[in-house]
Order: structure tokens, then C-alpha cells, then sequence
């Protein structure tokens, strides 16, 4: 499989580079800075860009089979729209040159609180995380319109600690009885996992590290 990871110098999209190459795929990693990346590869093809100019995607896509966008904020004050932003350029290169298949990464802001209600909208969700999580609804629902084949990952907190067992996996919902945790290399396997399952097509999912006995239980490679 032929995969475009935008976002590949973030602590996922690095993840997700070395997995899929790991698994023989053919990776082009799309990133604002490529010139000091950490390693190389026969079958990985660093491409400079950013989602904010849509020309730089629209040469970036044509040739691949999929898109994983991992796209990261480190400043959370003030209006953010680079995501929302990010992806309306990618969905319409997407649609150009046929691709169907996106996954891409939020936070759990946007998954079902319950029926008529998201996270991001509780009284308990954090005030500091609200912009961000707006800019999240907002790919949500850019993708809910694409007419693609689109996953959105909706993890807890991630550490940078080693991966657990236990992940906990549920669709549109957090996992009941989850940590409020999940390790950087649990997503990234998730991640590269779905693309080839195709399990989650059309939803977002929730996942976090739990507990043994849980049902929701995902088995990692």
C-alpha cells in the first residue's frame, strides 16, 4: 500500500512512519520540516509541504492508496482553524485524484457524551482545551460531508511511555471503565492497523488504555 502521512515529524506521525514501513508498505512522509529526519529508507520518500497551501498537498497526493493525517497544535490559546483548515485541503485533493481512504487524529472532545451531546459540550469538559476541541468539531464534520472513506481516532491523554495490552476500543463513545491515558505507540498501531481492518469506516473512534476483563478489549499486533 502506497501511504501519504501528513504530519510525520509529529511523535504519532513518526510512529506511523516507522510501523507502515515496518509492515512493507511504500510511505511519503509530508511535513513542513524534512531536512534532519531521523532515519531513512528504501521505501520512504520525504516531501516538504504544508496544509495550509493547498498546491503543495495537490502534488503531494496523486499515486497513493491513503491518507493519514496526524497534523498537531502546540498552542492551544486563541481561535485555532489550522486543522480545519489542513483538511479542507486534503479532502479536495483527495477528490481530485480519486482517493477515498482518510484516517486522521483528534481528541476525545468530539466523541458522545451520549445521544444529543459531546464531550466537548459537558459542563466538565476543560475550559483550556475548547479551542482546540472546536477546531476538531469542525474536521468532524468536514469529513461527515466528503463523501469519503474516513476514520477519526479519538484518543485519551498520550504518554510517551511503552504500550499496553489493553486497549480499549469503542465507536463514537469513550471505552467504559478506560484510564484517562493511552501510549503514543498503542495509537500509531491502532492506526496502521484500521487502515488495513477497515473496521471503523465512517466513525470516530474512542480509545484509551482499561482493564483486562473489558469486553471492548483490542487486541494490538
Amino acid at each position: 500500500m502506497k501511504i501519504l502521512i501528513i504530519g510525520s515529524t509529529g511523535r504519532v506521525g513518526k510512529l506511523l512512519v516507522t510501523h507502515a514501513l515496518e509492515k512493507g508498505h511504500q510511505v511519503t512522509a509530508f511535513a513542513r520540516n524534512v531536512e534532519d529526519y531521523p532515519f531513512e529508507h528504501e521505501n520512504l520518500k520525504l516531501f516538504q509541504g504544508d496544509v495550509l497551501y493547498p498546491a503543495l498537498i495537490d502534488v503531494a497526493m496523486p499515486g497513493h492508496d491513503i491518507v493519514l493525517s496526524v497534523i498537531g497544535i502546540r498552542q492551544f490559546k486563541g481561535p485555532i482553524t489550522l486543522l480545519s483548515t489542513g483538511m479542507g485541503h486534503i479532502i479536495a485533493a483527495m477528490k481530485k485524484h480519486g482517493l477515498k481512504r482518510i484516517l486522521t487524529l483528534t481528541g476525545a472532545g468530539i466523541l458522545q457524551e451520549n445521544e444529543h451531546e459531546l464531550i466537548m459540550d459537558s459542563l466538565g469538559f476543560p475550559p483550556n482545551l475548547q479551542n482546540l476541541s472546536l477546531d476538531h468539531r469542525r474536521v468532524f464534520h468536514a469529513l461527515q460531508e466528503s463523501g469519503l472513506d474516513w476514520t477519526i481516532v479519538c484518543p485519551a491523554f498520550m504518554t510517551s511511555g511503552p504500550k499496553r495490552s489493553n486497549l480499549l476500543v469503542r465507536a463514537n463513545y469513550y471505552p467504559s471503565r478506560a484510564m484517562n491515558q493511552v501510549s503514543a505507540e498503542a495509537v500509531a498501531d491502532f492506526m496502521t492497523d484500521e487502515m488495513i481492518k477497515n473496521e471503523y469506516i465512517g466513525q470516530r473512534v474512542g480509545i484509551a488504555e482499561g482493564f483486562e476483563d473489558e469486553d471492548e478489549l483490542f487486541p494490538l499486533s
